[in-house]
């Protein structure tokens, strides 16, 4: 005659279960990834980039910049928004704005890049639309 099983609850295993477990014994929670998988890279400047992408862009333009073709190359600019001299923000006070990933002067023309993937989400559509609005002088090109 065959015994019989003896009823065991189910093992608690994977990543939410460690890290469930892990923050009941005072363990901190590991770190969250970036939601597009792009992963923090220092390109050969010194300068911690959002993406392996936007680090082998900044060294392109870093080498456009001493052959001349470009000048007054900036990394991370800020833009803040304004509509009528009022400062846009957000209903918790924060301002509203756009960070670009470089800006430089191209030919006399001033040029503010982003480095995009393959994704782009509503509110990068909306901050591009602002962004042209307000400051119809600057070229604002995406770059893969």
């Amino acid at each position: 005659m065959p015994k019989r099983a003896i009823f065991q609850p189910a093992r608690r295993t994977g990543k939410a279960a460690a890290a469930r477990f892990g923050a009941a014994l005072g363990a901190s929670a590991p770190a969250k990834g970036n939601k597009f998988d792009a992963k923090k890279t220092d390109c050969q400047h010194g300068h911690r980039h959002d993406s392996k992408a936007e680090a082998r862009r900044c060294n392109e333009l870093h080498l456009l910049a001493r052959g001349g073709a470009i000048t007054d190359l900036e990394v991370q600019p800020q833009f803040w928004f304004a509509v009528g001299g009022v400062q846009m923000k957000h209903e918790s006070g924060r301002r509203v704005g756009y960070c670009g990933d470089f800006a430089y002067v191209e030919r006399g023309r001033q040029v503010v890049e982003d480095v995009k993937g393959g994704y782009r989400d509503d509110a990068w559509t909306l901050r591009k639309a602002i962004f042209r609005a307000l400051f119809p002088h600057i070229e604002l090109r995406e770059v893969k």
